[in-house]
């Protein structure tokens, strides 16, 4: 568990504080490779947390526009919403504790309720002048697409 918590510290995506406000404890998750996953129960703030309306795109209806096309690619992401940073005003609120003292996240973490949803948001705005165009984004699987022939819709945005 520490060398996890030291991996996030060393990385940036969490920071200790000395004052604890909202407080949060770990669980310890067993990944299938034999690691370990260390996780924040957050249901407590999730209870409090407002609902963000940002809606997910379908798989179906993103499978659906990419169909019929002859030149295609699938590309995975890293650290997805990691790489979002939290508003400093609501940091504090995702607070919790170990036995090396109390650490704060700095970026979206796992199991914050609105993470899936705001992340979306971040990456459909990012990519907004290519989408629908030549790609298509669900989270951080990103489908890029076009024909050999006619349209090279691709050249007109790079």
């Amino acid at each position: 568990m520490k060398e996890e918590i030291d991996k996030l510290l060393r990385v940036g995506f969490i920071r200790p504080v000395k004052k604890a406000t909202w407080l949060s404890s770990i669980v310890v998750v067993p990944k299938t490779n034999g690691k370990i996953r260390v996780c924040v129960d957050y249901r407590k703030l999730n209870v409090a947390t407002i609902i963000d309306a940002f809606l997910l795109p379908f798989t179906y209806g993103i499978l659906d526009v990419v169909a019929g096309h002859e030149i295609y690619n699938f590309l995975d992401g890293f650290s997805r919403y990691n790489q979002v940073r939290m508003h400093p005003g609501d940091q504090e609120k995702t607070m919790f504790i170990t036995k090396w003292g109390v650490l704060v996240a700095i970026v979206m973490m796992f199991g914050l309720k609105t993470t899936l949803a705001t992340f979306q948001g971040v990456i459909q705005e990012i990519f907004a002048d290519y989408i629908p165009a030549f790609m298509q984004v669900f989270l951080d699987d990103f489908a890029v697409y076009n024909r050999r022939t006619g349209s090279s819709n691709i050249c007109n945005y790079v």
